[in-house]
């Protein structure tokens, strides 16, 4: 059986949540005038998205940095 669509809808729910999270601290933020909270919580939302609607190529990122970091060719 492939789980491969309930692992894909999951995932999209959870990144829906935080997407919804993330604006309204933004909007606080903003509303507070805490423009470093501001920019910390869109580059926090960047990483976010990728780790969760682009998750193939995240983990591809990452073991192609750790391969550099170790100089182990990537598999």
């Amino acid at each position: 059986m492939d789980f491969s669509l309930i692992k894909d809808a999951i995932l999209v729910a959870a990144g829906n949540i935080f997407i919804i999270i993330f604006i309204f601290r933004s909007l606080g933020a903003y509303a507070k005038k805490e423009y470093g909270e501001l920019v910390t919580n869109v580059l926090a939302a960047i990483v976010l998205v990728g780790f969760i609607y682009f998750t193939d190529s995240s983990i591809n990122v990452f073991k192609w940095v750790w391969g550099q970091i170790t100089g182990t060719p990537v598999s």
